[in-house]
């Protein structure tokens, strides 16, 4: 989806504006449009302002993950929508790890800032995480869809998902929305998580979302302690350079409703060891 979205709307003597964590799926998506890419400080709203205010593109594009895969925190969606609006920008937002956890019944990252529909905004969610299934959906305003319709390289010249699939998000839609509960308890997990970690070794960076990522550092003592967990039938994997920047490898913690405070029990005490 994101190689279809962004060189359907921007390319050649356009500029794309780009965290610096964002997703590899973006930056190929950047690549691919043939415009001038400019990547800013990871959500920094003061730089990025100023490369919009020097930039003399014809279009321009504003691109972001909304949860960061690897960092698990969130982009400042409504500085980011305020600008896009300032400079007659497009803001395209990637939100693959919010749909169907953040937000009321897990409508997402723009819900959870209360953030209404834009006609500058698109919003792409993947439907291979909390959805369960496989691909992606593109929202937005409906000249935006039609246009894409007509554009997007990677909608048209691809064979049509199975209809299997799309049986089975119907039934995930339906308990998208009605997982209040569920995700209550994914909360109750992430916050346990993080309190019971706090007096040890191991540096939580700051996530409020069900990525939690545990820094360790060297990258030959993640993939050690990474070992050490799967021994003890725990499976978290190690995050290691190019993915995240040098000396900040790490364990990728992805809670889950699916799990139990006893399961989580037994990552803390496996972790709380091997400190």
């Amino acid at each position: 989806a994101n190689l279809g979205i962004v060189p359907a709307l921007v390319g050649r003597h356009d500029a794309v504006f780009s965290d610096r964590l964002n997703h590899a799926s973006l930056i190929d998506a950047v690549q691919l449009s043939r415009a001038d890419s400019q990547r800013y400080p990871h959500g920094d709203l003061t730089v990025l302002e100023r490369l919009l205010a020097a930039s003399p593109a014809r279009r321009k594009l504003i691109l972001s993950d909304a949860v960061f895969s690897m960092d698990g925190d969130l982009a400042p969606l409504p500085g980011l929508l305020a600008l896009a609006e300032r400079f007659d920008a497009w803001l395209v937002v990637d939100d693959a790890h919010g749909f169907g956890v953040l937000g009321r019944q897990g409508r997402g990252s723009l819900d959870h800032f209360n953030l209404p529909a834009a006609r500058r905004l698109v919003y792409m969610g993947t439907l291979g995480k909390a959805a369960g299934a496989a691909g992606a959906f593109v929202a937005g305003d409906a000249t935006v869809i039609e246009w894409l319709e007509q554009r997007a390289r990677s909608y048209i010249f691809t064979t049509a998902a199975s209809p299997i699939i799309a049986c089975a998000l119907t039934a995930s839609l339906d308990l998208i929305a009605a997982g209040d509960a569920r995700r209550q308890h994914l909360w109750q997990l992430v916050a346990q998580l993080r309190a019971e970690l706090a007096d040890t070794r191991w540096q939580l960076l700051p996530s409020p979302t069900a990525i939690q990522p545990v820094i360790i550092g060297d990258n030959h003592d993640a993939l050690r302690v990474a070992s050490a967990l799967f021994e003890r039938a725990l499976w978290v994997p190690a995050i290691r350079p190019p993915t995240v920047p040098r000396g900040t490898a790490r364990l990728r913690v992805s809670l889950t409703a699916a799990h139990s405070e006893v399961d989580l029990a037994r990552l803390v005490d496996a972790l709380r060891a091997l400190a």
